[in-house]
């Protein structure tokens, strides 16, 4: 009967570690994500500075060639 208890307890101990494993690997996950999520956030942030730089630019070359004319 002492080997079968013994035998649960490494069960449910090697269980316990697995699981604390894949939580720990779940944390890394969403820490990883947020990292990506910020990232590609601001990519997206520059992106829009850079077309309405880009607009106001073509804006301000049209009306210097329409008083050029």
């Amino acid at each position: 009967m002492a080997d079968i208890s013994t035998l649960n307890d490494t069960l449910e101990e090697e269980l316990r570690r697995m699981l604390i494993d894949k939580n720990n690997e779940c944390n890394s996950l969403r820490t990883h994500i947020e990292l990506l999520e910020k990232a590609v956030a601001e990519e997206q942030e520059q992106k829009y500075r850079l077309l309405v730089e880009n607009m106001d630019l073509k804006k301000a070359l049209t009306v210097i060639r329409d008083s050029a004319r």
